[in-house]
């Protein structure tokens, strides 16, 4: 860690930070010595993965929380393994005498039930806990003092476990998966079932049809939401919370339970301008982030069309696409969770049909340029060859407030 004086009120450091499968890297954090830490609250508590010797102040800190087992000041962190294994939360290295506890989930004040574990003094007077971890999951981490006591410290946290998921991948039904089944989007009582065209398979024909977009450390820089559940595939193979993202066997989908980043209620009026609200949870600032939403107005099981492709999704000649947010660029976001308004788009929905609509929203570190496959069904809301590295898809399935 390299540390410096940066002006009478504040220290920076460099500090290493681990990500799922990924060299360590530095990153930025300042500590101001003559206000409350900005994780001084716990419903302000800062996102973190694996850290290695990351410095944070307890000075000037104010109490909340349960108030037991920890009294006084104290900060929070909510921290999402990378992988499944025994994490390790350690307070080594701190400059005075801490105490620790560690509840599940983020949710602000945690109850006496959501308390795991719970530590004073380890080694000396530094604190450590461990405990078995699931990937994808959130912990939500107490840090302050005996006695009252305030000070500064260093957190580590590392997690030892093997072949764990640690891949994001959507969860919109495919019919184009690997185990070469039919999957529908719509199975409306009493009509026709529409045939699911949506890409979100990433194993078959690479290169040469669309393919599901694959973010290779969605917990790294930032993601959708308050949480990210990991997968090996979307079809197969190991997943964090247990199911797999489409089974198409069972011709299942929307079984991805880490996708949180829309707001709900959503209106998607029709022919009028509107717009959505999704959290984006920063982990490592200092990236630039785009993100798109494809939604599949005509119900017709991909999100490829336009009203020039579809004339009857026309709205009093106003243009009307299924790429509904278009490369919505961010930047400049702090750590933590934020609350997004998109720009305004028009809505359109069928006459007759379905009610409910497939819709996708990908964050990623780079625009969406149109698809590798833009004259094949299934192009829309593709990702790239080679995947993404950070970000993160989810795919939402639901009925809309329409005002028709």
């Amino acid at each position: 860690m390299t540390c410096g004086k940066k002006n009478s009120i504040a220290v920076y450091c460099l500090v290493a930070l681990l990500g799922a499968g990924s060299a360590s890297r530095a990153a930025r954090i300042e500590i101001s010595a003559g206000e409350p830490p900005s994780n001084d609250r716990c419903d302000r508590a800062l996102p973190v993965g694996e850290v290695l010797d990351l410095a944070f102040s307890t000075i000037k800190a104010t109490p909340d929380g349960p108030g037991d087992p920890i009294r006084g000041s104290n900060i929070w962190y909510c921290y999402t393994p990378s992988r499944t294994g025994e994490a390790i939360i350690s307070l080594y290295g701190s400059k005075y005498d801490t105490m620790m506890a560690v509840y599940r989930g983020w949710a602000c004040d945690p109850r006496p039930t959501d308390l795991i574990a719970y530590n004073d003094d380890f080694s000396g007077y530094e604190s450590q806990i461990s405990l078995e971890v699931v990937a994808g999951r959130q912990y939500l981490i107490e840090i302050g003092g005996f006695g009252g006591q305030t000070g500064w410290g260093m957190l580590t946290i590392a997690v030892e476990g093997q072949d764990e998921a640690g891949l994001d991948l959507g969860d919109a039904p495919d019919s184009a998966n690997s185990l070469g089944k039919i999957m529908y989007a719509y199975k409306p009582e009493g009509g026709p079932k529409v045939q699911a065209h949506y890409p979100t398979s990433a194993e078959n024909g690479y290169g040469e049809r669309p393919i599901g977009p694959v973010h290779k450390n969605p917990l790294a820089v930032a993601f959708l939401g308050n949480r990210v559940s990991l997968e090996d595939k979307a079809e197969m193979g190991l997943d964090a919370d247990v199911l797999n993202n489409i089974d198409p066997v069972h011709d299942a989908a929307d079984q991805d339970t880490g996708d949180d980043g829309l707001v709900q209620p959503i209106e998607m009026p029709a022919g009028e301008w509107t717009t959505i609200q999704y959290l984006v949870t920063v982990v490592e600032p200092g990236t630039d982030l785009w993100v798109n939403v494809w939604c599949d107005w005509n119900r017709d099981g991909d999100w490829d069309d336009d009203s020039q492709s579809d004339p009857q999704m026309g709205s009093d000649g106003r243009f009307v696409s299924e790429w509904a947010v278009q490369n919505q660029f961010l930047f400049g976001l702090s750590p933590g969770t934020h609350r997004i308004t998109s720009p305004a788009f028009i809505p359109w929905h069928p006459a007759k049909g379905p009610r409910d609509i497939w819709v996708r929203i990908t964050l990623a570190e780079k625009p969406w340029r149109g698809g590798d496959h833009p004259q094949m069904r299934g192009n829309g809301g593709s990702g790239p060859q080679g995947g993404y590295k950070i970000g993160e898809t989810e795919d939402h399935v639901f009925v809309p407030s329409r005002h028709e």
